[in-house]
């Protein structure tokens, strides 16, 4: 009876522990989430504007980082700015917390299953998130220069073939992301020869920093021609959709691997300091 006793007593302490290292962990997603929020709300909707209305990427990018600064209350509470929050904290979350039950666990793939698991989340999340940008976004007018005719942009036609190709190739977009900012970068981290980076630090900073922004010179163009496959729902030659979608590539490819760095490169870095900072204050009760 007292092994009994001593043995649920430890079950008892280890949920516990395990309970708390899991609030630990939502925790550090929510604040991560809530520092990369506004940098890529803005970006986001830059690149939409840029690629579908043909605004100017600078141009928007400053206005609405203006915008933002002279009514931070207004642009926190807005709808683009909860989809990128919902996005992001979900995405934190669940990488945080598969892999504290993994390593409790003690699963023989937790790498795996964090990226499995996050890219399940994230990757319908992100797709959810740009159709609802493509929908807010670029649907609008377009500014007129003096003397042009202002012209309505034409409603969308719906093509659900299309629409279905344009759902699975920005899914495919979305895990190449994933697999560089979850998977690959720390797996490149201990690749590092220590007579470049000596500091235990420095080694996941420069891959989390540097990988995930690679990444999107392979998802750039995938999600560039995803977009004009929402936009563009009629029947179009593939050879003409590519090189009407590519028009931008070299900028968005640029704004991207910029995005990337708060997104999935600070964003990570601090999603993994919070974590680690909680998980300690949770191990010290």
């Amino acid at each position: 009876m007292a092994m009994q006793h001593r043995s649920d007593e430890q079950h008892d302490l280890w949920t516990r522990s395990l309970f708390s290292r899991l609030v630990a962990d939502t925790g550090a997603a929510t604040l991560s989430a809530t520092l990369v929020a506004p940098a890529v709300t803005i970006i986001d909707r830059a690149l939409v504007e840029k690629s579908l209305l043909n605004q100017s990427l600078l141009h928007g990018l400053r206005n609405h980082a203006v915008a933002a600064l002279k009514n931070p209350a207004r642009f926190t509470f807005q709808l683009p700015f909860g989809l990128i929050w919902v996005l992001y904290a979900a995405t934190f979350t669940v990488a945080n917390t598969t892999d504290t039950i993994g390593h409790a666990m003690k699963a023989p793939a937790t790498s795996m299953i964090t990226f499995l698991s996050t890219t399940a989340v994230n990757v319908p999340l992100g797709v959810w998130k740009d159709m609802r940008f493509a929908q807010i976004f670029g649907t609008q007018r377009a500014p007129v220069a003096a003397g042009a005719v202002d012209v309505a942009r034409p409603v969308l036609v719906q093509n659900r073939a299309v629409a279905r190709a344009a759902t699975a190739i920005f899914l495919l977009r979305d895990s190449v992301t994933i697999f560089g900012s979850f998977t690959l970068a720390p797996r490149l981290s201990a690749a590092i020869p220590d007579s470049l980076a000596t500091h235990p630090h420095a080694k996941p900073v420069i891959t989390q920093l540097s990988v995930p922004a690679l990444t999107q010179l392979v998802a750039t163009p995938v999600h560039l021609l995803g977009l004009d496959l929402y936009m563009r729902q009629q029947a179009v030659p593939f050879v003409d959709r590519v090189k009407h979608s590519q028009r931008y590539l070299a900028s968005s490819t640029v704004t991207r691997c910029i995005r990337i760095i708060p997104a999935f490169g600070f964003g990570c870095l601090a999603n993994m300091e919070f974590r680690e900072m909680f998980h300690e204050k949770v191990g010290e009760k």
